[in-house]
Formats: C-alpha cells, sequence, structure tokens
C-alpha cells in the first residue's frame, strides 16, 4: 500500500496509492480516524484512482468503512475503476462503499426469481456446496489468496458464502454449526472423503497456476496430475482436509470425439 495523504484544507479527503494488503489496514484505520478527528465531517473522501480491483482490497475498503462508521462518519469512494466498482457492485457492497458511479442493472447474485421462492439467478438453479471448517478465519485467508470474493450479507462468526460464480457458492460453516443441521456424525476430511469439488480452468498453465498457489498458501498435495488426450486436471487439499480439483478439458477434442462415436453407432 501506498502513502496515504494528510487532511485537505478545504476537504475531509485522502488517497491510497498502489495495493492495500490485510496487513496495511490497521495503520490506514488509524490514519483516516486522525482526519476525522481533525475535520470532524459527517463524509470523507476516499481516492483510490490506480488501486486494483481484488477482492482483498474491496475487504480492506469495507472494513475501513466499518472503523469511518464507529467515528461517526462515512467514506466515499473517489476516481475508483469501473473493475473496482464492479467487483464492489458484484460482492454486494455498493450500498456499503458508495462511489461516484457504479453500474446499473446488474442482478443480486441472490436474488429471488420473479416466479419462484428458490433462489436462482438468470432462469438457473444456484448450487450451494457446504463444507465444514474448523477455523472459518484460516479458510477465508486461504481462498482469498486463491482469487474468491465472500458475500458479506452471508458472513458471520460461524459461516460465510465463497462466491465461485453467479450460479455456484461455496458456504463454510464451523464445524459446530454444520453440526447443528445434521444429526449424523461430521466425516474426518483428514481421513475420510465425503466430497470432492471440481472447478473449471481456461487452459493447462492456467489448471498449473492454480494448483501451484494453492500448495503455496497452506494447501498439501492430493493426487497426481491427471493427464489424459482431452482433459489436464490436477488436485489438493485444503487446510482442513476438504479434496478439490481443478481441471482444463480440450472441448473441440471432447467434441470430436462425440462426433466420431455417433458415426460409428450402427
Amino acid at each position: 500500500m501506498g502513502p496515504v495523504a494528510g487532511p485537505d484544507p478545504q476537504a475531509a479527503a485522502f488517497s491510497i496509492c498502489g495495493p492495500i494488503a490485510r496487513d496495511d489496514l490497521p495503520g490506514l484505520c488509524d490514519r483516516v480516524c486522525a482526519i476525522l478527528r481533525a475535520h470532524g465531517t459527517p463524509e470523507i473522501a476516499c481516492d483510490v484512482r490506480g488501486v486494483p480491483p481484488d477482492a482483498v482490497t474491496v475487504d480492506a475498503l469495507a472494513r475501513l468503512q466499518l472503523a469511518a462508521q464507529r467515528s461517526g462518519c462515512r467514506v466515499h469512494l473517489r476516481n475508483a475503476s469501473r473493475d473496482l466498482l464492479e467487483l464492489v457492485a458484484f460482492m454486494g457492497l455498493a450500498d456499503v462503499l458508495p462511489g461516484d458511479e457504479f453500474p446499473r442493472g446488474r442482478r443480486s447474485m441472490f436474488e429471488h426469481h420473479d416466479q419462484g421462492e428458490l433462489l436462482m439467478t438468470n432462469g438457473a438453479r444456484m448450487i450451494f456446496p457446504n463444507l465444514a471448517v474448523k477455523d472459518l478465519d484460516r479458510s477465508v485467508a486461504f481462498f482469498t489468496e486463491l482469487g474468491f470474493s465472500f458475500d458479506p450479507r452471508f458472513t458471520d462468526e460461524n459461516a460465510t458464502a465463497m462466491i465461485v460464480n453467479e450460479n455456484a457458492v461455496v458456504m463454510l460453516l464451523r464445524e459446530g454449526f454444520f453440526q447443528s443441521f445434521t444429526t449424523r456424525e461430521l466425516a474426518d476430511p483428514t481421513k475420510q472423503i465425503e466430497t470432492m469439488i471440481a472447478l473449471s480452468a481456461a487452459s493447462r498453465d492456467e489448471v498449473d497456476a492454480f494448483a501451484d498457489k494453492a500448495l503455496e498458501v497452506g494447501g498439501a498435495p492430493a493426487n497426481e496430475p491427471m493427464e489424459m488426450d482431452f482433459m489436464y486436471g490436477r488436485s489438493f487439499l485444503d487446510p482442513d482436509g476438504h479434496h478439490w480439483e481443478i481441471v482444463w478439458m480440450d472441448m473441440q477434442a471432447v467434441d470430436e470425439a462425440g462426433t466420431a462415436a455417433a458415426a460409428a453407432t450402427p
């Protein structure tokens, strides 16, 4: 994270230059609170031009907003990139982190379908795999490093909603909370396997980059890489021992194989 500018003599404002790391947040909050004390204003402008649009940035800005609200103030984003604004909106934080202009027309990913009570987006049924975890903060940190974001509306001390895409959300629940939803004994994922979750990749290189990152930030190896004529995949265990796969498929080869098989059928 770059330097934070002092208060503008005409208005309560500060700027953030460069990426925001989680370790920067305490010092950033302290400096913003100092600006608030100096101005005593109900709103403060935060210039975020050049700040990268990622989940860590949005999480840090949301926490900064919370610190400001505790001081009776509200942070307003200025000069945010469209990508950052879209990510804020996608994570359901447009009302929490107001900016100069937010994208319009985007549906909330948890919006109810117009013709039914089931949670759906774009007419497709959503899926919510649930995983029991020992340490929720550890799991959030691990999956944040892999590029996932979390819906704050479905996050508390017991659970969080990890966004995979607009139709797939993985619910991470503390073990005790998970147990409250079932009368059956929880499996120990370090000794037993209860599920395998597979994610798609756009290329072989993305498979390797994703799997390598998972191992770098606390994951453990699972199986040997899977190499087939039309598919390449790797696997890893998350910090709780859940089995994950990251897979690339050559869809042209899949289609050609299907066409050949159909032609050979009498």
